[in-house]
């Protein structure tokens, strides 16, 4: 098992993107991540400042997310989100592609998009679903993000299925060990947590961070 104490606030993501939380729910989860001492948060653009300004005595990474889930941000906006996040004092960006260009084989446009973003100097990782993606598109969508530099990479989006254990498998076996590998979606318990780390992934994000930071303390 993972060293409790420290492995783990750094190898769960908090993720905290609900648009319907309330401002004391949102207040709440960063008392937790405080609590916890948590080191990487997910969250999107609304919530950034807010949760860089609450937590700005401890140390943590805040990543946001850009064009998720829909991967619906027009290439023209694309800077500007990336420029906002950057100044609202975002560590990195976890970005969903278009991925409607890789089906029509607009590869070049895929990866302009990619390289826009990686351009910005914050550490970039990017967002596929594996099971709603044909395979040789998503072989295409890891080749052009490794050949454009891209090392971190999560896969799962929250919706529909979880990343199954078949997955990661040929997951890990396509990225090797040399890249970063972060599963999301449908983790709730720690059981699942310890499973998803014995199979050699780096890290997870789960909005259900507080219940499993919970179960950790009760051992």
């Amino acid at each position: 098992m993972l060293n409790i104490d420290y492995e783990l606030n750094e190898k769960i993501h908090a993720t905290i993107i609900n648009p319907y939380l309330s401002w004391e729910k949102l207040n709440a989860n960063c008392d937790i991540v405080k609590k916890y001492n948590i080191k990487n948060v997910s969250t999107s653009l609304n919530f950034l400042s807010h949760i860089k300004n609450t937590l700005s005595n401890h140390e943590i990474n805040i990543n946001t997310l850009i064009s998720y889930p829909l991967a619906d941000v027009p290439f023209d906006f694309i800077d500007e989100f990336v420029c906002y996040a950057k100044d609202a004092g975002a560590s990195g960006i976890d970005y969903m592609p278009n991925f409607l260009n890789l089906s029509k084989n607009n590869l070049n446009t895929f990866g302009t998009e990619i390289e826009s973003i990686n351009s910005s100097e914050l550490p970039i990782t990017i967002i596929i679903n594996k099971s709603k993606l044909e395979k040789k598109l998503f072989e295409k969508a890891i080749k052009i993000s490794l050949e454009l530099g891209i090392r971190n990479f999560q896969f799962g989006d929250g919706f529909g299925t979880p990343v199954s254990n078949v997955d990661i498998v040929e997951i890990l076996k396509f990225l090797g060990n040399q890249n970063s590998i972060k599963i999301v979606g449908g983790i709730k318990k720690l059981s699942q947590v310890i499973d998803l780390f014995d199979t050699g992934i780096d890290c997870i994000g789960t909005s259900n961070f507080n219940e499993i930071f919970k179960e950790i303390r009760l051992i």
